[in-house]
């Protein structure tokens, strides 16, 4: 069954959803990948990481309810 998460978006994916934050239904983390870009197909274009629960992932991961997904893209500046 599938979790009712929490997305984050920060840098460039907030201003391309143009949202702080959105909830959704996964399964694991690929599936919700697909699901924000058929939601915000703007995505496509930012290159970005997932971090699970403050964990930044390496791989893919199965959620949980009620799990927290920063969208995280390439920061500039210094």
């Amino acid at each position: 069954m599938a979790a009712q998460v929490t997305v984050l978006y920060f840098g460039a994916a907030q201003q391309v959803v143009d949202k702080a934050s959105e909830e959704y239904r996964a399964d694991d983390t690929a599936s919700l990948r697909r699901q924000i870009i058929e939601r915000h197909p703007g995505m496509c274009r930012v290159t970005f990481r997932l971090a699970l629960n403050r964990n930044l992932l390496k791989e893919e991961s199965l959620l949980k309810e009620n799990d927290i997904i920063a969208i995280l893209p390439p920061f500039e500046g210094g």
